[in-house]
């Protein structure tokens, strides 16, 4: 058990989700049946292996891990659902430093052991195209890079908060959360396992149809734990998809400028600019984009609650931006069918090619190849693998990164 004091703010959202269950709890025991049998039990596994070489460090790093997810969600009544979700990590093996077990002399795989609260939440949508959750919940905005779950990891980051959904507007699509809590990949155990404090995120996306969507946000983020990343983003996202002759082009622009906000005593005024575009044909995909992130020379641009790992090249070298930045132009060719060969229902494939610079000075961060495949047996088990390449060029150590994970939802 954490010695750690928890927060009351959050404590007191958890206090909430079974006082307002109780307030949707039916009379009759054939309603009680009801919310059982209108429910569905939940289930996530994954198996993963997981390998690290990195320049700099006297051992290498392999990890057997497995990940369970078991839960219930249950119907509703009068427009109340419960769900409650369980998380445990277990490993298979010791050689490699979990970021908790000490073994420094190896690269970090951050998936810890235990078993935890994953969500307890209360979701009513007795409103018009409105939902409100209360609660440990898992949130993604848009692409993830500023709000995300961190789905990669064994342990997924998710928040306590109370949000409200509503597309009661045609076409337009509001999101706010306040969030007192985050509950990082680190675990519960960890001194750095949660940050606290009064953020507030705000989301607001229209639709203009058929080819764009338009996403206007504003994150503030007050996070007692760690002040120096406690920031105001507001920015703009305009992503769609445009269909020529057969040839699909995806594209996505981004724009946000980020300052210091509530405790953070330094002075910040930050940008982030991300480009994308993609052209697809019979399940060929090739692409590329643009990412800069801007550093002061003291910090840089902070996304401490993003899904990092699906940003700037799979070995994980960029999870804090430089002081001095960094920019990322990047390729990309893929190949993604469906197929009827038995038990195998799907096959995709991507190679990613990524160049990294300093933002704020002429300085090389050096360069990453990428590769993934995967399988899907039928709609609830994928086997996947990847590998990254980093060579840092003398800025960041050189690592070599390899994934095979074995996944099954229902």
């Amino acid at each position: 058990m954490t010695t750690r004091k928890q927060n009351a703010r959050s404590l007191s959202l958890l206090i909430l989700v079974p006082v307002l269950s109780l307030t949707a709890l039916p009379a009759a025991a054939s309603d009680v049946a009801a919310l059982i049998k209108d429910g569905k039990f939940l289930l996530d596994f994954r198996y993963r292996l997981e390998t690290v070489d990195q320049a700099g460090l006297p051992q290498e790093a392999t990890a057997h891990t497995v990940r369970a997810r078991t839960g219930f969600q249950t119907g509703k009544i009068n427009g109340f659902s419960l769900l409650a979700e369980a998380e445990t990590v277990a490993h298979m093996n010791q050689s490699f430093n979990d970021s908790l077990n000490g073994k420094t002399r190896r690269p970090v795989i951050a998936d810890p052991d235990g078993m935890e609260l994953n969500r307890l939440q209360v979701d009513y949508t007795g409103l018009p195209k409105t939902s409100i959750t209360v609660g440990r919940q898992r949130l993604n905005l848009d692409n993830q890079r500023f709000i995300g779950a961190v789905g990669f990891r064994q342990n997924e980051q998710t928040l306590d908060a109370v949000k409200i959904n509503s597309q009661a507007i045609d076409k337009l699509d509001l999101t706010y959360a306040y969030v007192a809590q985050v509950n990082r990949v680190f675990s519960h155990k960890s001194p750095q396992g949660a940050f606290e404090g009064d953020s507030h995120l705000f989301n607001a996306g229209l639709t203009l149809a058929p080819i764009a969507k338009v996403t206007g946000y504003g994150y503030l983020l007050d996070l007692e734990e760690q002040p120096l990343l406690s920031t105001a983003t507001y920015g703009g996202r305009v992503a769609g998809k445009v269909t020529l002759d057969k040839v699909a082009l995806t594209y996505a622009a981004d724009y946000a400028h980020q300052s210091d906000y509530e405790g953070n005593p330094r002075d910040i005024s930050l940008d982030y600019v991300g480009l994308e575009l993609t052209a697809s044909y019979a399940g060929i995909s090739v692409g590329g984009g643009y990412e800069s992130l801007e550093g002061d020379g003291v910090r840089g641009f902070a996304t401490p609650l993003a899904t990092l790992h699906k940003f700037q090249g799979y070995a994980d070298v960029f999870l804090t931006t430089p002081a001095n930045g960094v920019t990322d132009a990047y390729g990309r060719i893929g190949y993604e069918t469906k197929l009827d060969w038995g038990r195998v229902t799907g096959f995709s494939a991507a190679l990613w090619c990524h160049d990294f610079e300093a933002e704020r000075i002429d300085l090389s961060y050096g360069s990453e190849v990428n590769l993934e495949a995967a399988v899907k047996l039928g709609p609830k088990v994928t086997i996947s693998t990847k590998y990254a390449d980093y060579d840092g060029d003398g800025a960041f150590a050189d690592r070599k990164k390899f994934w095979l994970s074995l996944e099954y939802s229902y």
